[in-house]
């Protein structure tokens, strides 16, 4: 019998067996899927869109866990099959678990181990397709004083986004309308001819995408504008985790028009500079390994690769039509 044959029925965890599933997704224990329950309440990662692959005696043998987010985009996490035949058997759980969030999500996406080529193979067969191969920099700062201000280049300004309390609260919709529509209209221009996952341009609202560099939860956020004239024509987003020990450049963007004025650098520098000044001690972000001018940039601020993914996503059929 093979393993499509004993792994044939893709069902919905129900509440009363998520522990089952996470056995199922984490190939471990009671004690592992209970500890995993424990972290995800304390993240508020819900538990509730869990699908799994059943045998004939209806026991979860593996599992796929969607994590929806703000910027309607729900984050696939699965089982690692073994063979190839379990990688197309779990594809068909995947499959359901992408559509599954379709109410709720515009694109599915998974990050995965280059080395994971069952992991691959499964996702694929699940109908998600490589976007993009994402290399992750890090960058310590001091953990005595502070980075020093780096010159902005003439007829520019570099100014926060918002207010501060704004920027560390939970909510994105607390944002001036003018300020969401001042964001939306740079990241809508910054995506012109841009290098970094080209892919995902048009995928998803770009009021979507604001939310969901903004993220889940209340932390500190050092949102940067670079203006000329007044007018934003660049911006910096960096994200603190909840505790300010650690923070992400989640975006960073210009307008065509901005691009080779050297604010990019101005703007980058001023970004880390407001993290050190917030005794943040490492900034972490992740670039499409084939945007060459932006790695250059990062690696003249210090950062250096730590790891890869490969990103691979799956546009959703919209349930409100």
């Amino acid at each position: 019998m093979t393993t499509a044959d004993r792994l044939r029925h893709v069902v919905r965890a129900t509440p009363e067996r998520v522990e089952e599933a996470l056995s199922a997704l984490l190939a471990a224990g009671p004690a592992a899927s209970s500890r995993f329950a424990r972290q995800a309440e304390s993240a508020r990662i819900a538990l509730d869109r869990m699908w799994c692959l059943a045998d004939d005696f209806g026991r979860y043998r593996m599992a796929v866990l969607a994590v929806p987010s703000l910027g309607r985009t729900a984050m696939l996490l699965a089982s690692h099959p073994r063979t190839s035949d379990e990688a197309r058997a779990l594809g068909r759980a995947i499959a359901a678990a992408a559509e599954g969030c379709s109410d709720a999500c515009d694109i599915a996406q998974a990050l995965l181990e280059p080395s994971r080529t069952l992991d691959l193979e499964a996702f694929e067969a699940g109908g998600l397709h490589r976007m993009a191969t994402l290399d992750y920099l890090e960058r310590h700062l001091p953990r005595a004083g502070v980075l020093e201000e780096s010159p902005v280049p003439a007829g520019w300004t570099i100014e926060p986004l918002a207010d501060a309390a704004v920027l560390s609260g939970g909510d994105p919709r607390a944002l001036e309308p003018a300020c969401r529509a001042e964001i939306a209209g740079v990241l809508d221009e910054s995506y012109a001819d841009t290098r970094d996952c080209p892919g995902l341009a048009g995928m998803r609202r770009t009021s979507d995408v604001l939310d969901g560099h903004f993220g889940l939860g209340a932390k500190p956020r050092f949102w940067l504008a670079a203006r000329r004239g007044g007018i934003t024509r660049g911006v910096c987003l960096m994200n603190a985790s909840t505790d300010g020990g650690s923070a992400e450049l989640v975006y960073l963007g210009l307008a065509r028009d901005a691009r080779g004025t050297g604010i990019a650098r101005a703007l980058l520098a001023a970004g880390l500079r407001a993290c050190s000044l917030a005794r943040v001690s490492t900034v972490s972000l992740a670039v499409d390994a084939g945007n060459e001018p932006a790695r250059r940039l990062y690696e003249s601020q210090g950062f250096r690769r730590t790891s890869s993914r490969i990103a691979l996503v799956l546009r959703l059929s919209r349930s409100d039509g």
